[in-house]
């Protein structure tokens, strides 16, 4: 059986905002300098293994704020509450140039890869060590479908791999969210049947960011990938 050929994305890479909308985060910067405004971390992850692995990278840098792309087209997330009274034909800019481009790039990668084996596709994101004032003692997620036996068995065994190589972190699967909600990946499985397309979300605690934790935790991904892809 082929092994799975690896993408990789990272749709929170930064919190750029371009110059026509600045105006709208005039007073936001702290809200753009937080969690809600990027994945502090996730694209030093994502680069490390585009590298070593020498897989396709795909890094949106705009901020999430401003439109969230790793949301589906109706979730009422899609605009955040600064850029949700924009007027229409600006929101339809804003899918156009930065929604539709990042995922289309994505999607036909995926389409063109696709016809010479089964897709790992991982997406690299980081989260907020504190959520609404309470500590989250995760240091690493693993998040899919439950219902897609593929999934569930490569990330059971992926869980089992990163625990063993890092004894002291806590690792877990499906938080510190679930991976059949609405997001990229989940929209990427209605394409593709279980066994063409495995769609798993890496969800590492940003308190690791430039830190020297972070370089042990992305090695022992990266070791486990390795085994896993062409």
């Amino acid at each position: 059986m082929k092994k799975r050929q690896l993408i990789l994305t990272c749709e929170h890479a930064g919190n750029h905002v371009p110059e026509a909308y600045q105006y709208l985060f005039e007073n936001k910067k702290e809200l753009l300098k937080s969690h809600r405004g990027w994945d502090p971390g996730a694209v030093q992850v994502a680069d490390f293994l585009h590298q070593e692995l020498h897989c396709p990278l795909f890094k949106n840098y705009t901020t999430r704020l401003l439109v969230e792309c790793n949301r589906s087209l109706e979730n009422k997330d899609l605009f955040s509450e600064i850029s949700n009274d924009l007027k229409p034909s600006i929101k339809k800019y804003l899918l156009e140039k930065f929604y539709y481009s990042y995922r289309n790039q994505v999607e036909k990668t995926i389409a063109e890869t696709i016809q010479n084996g089964p897709i790992l596709h991982v997406s690299v994101h980081t989260f907020t060590p504190v959520f609404n004032g309470v500590e989250r003692k995760l240091d690493i997620g693993i998040l899919y479908d439950e219902t897609r036996q593929s999934e569930k068995q490569f990330c059971e065994k992926w869980r089992d791999q990163l625990q063993q190589s890092l004894e002291n972190k806590v690792v877990a699967l499906n938080l510190p969210y679930n991976g059949a909600d609405d997001g990229f990946t989940t929209y990427l499985r209605t394409l593709y049947d279980d066994n063409q397309y495995l769609g798993i979300e890496i969800e590492i605690n940003q308190k690791f960011a430039n830190r020297p934790e972070m370089d042990e935790i992305q090695s022992a991904i990266k070791g486990f990938l390795k085994t896993e892809i062409f």
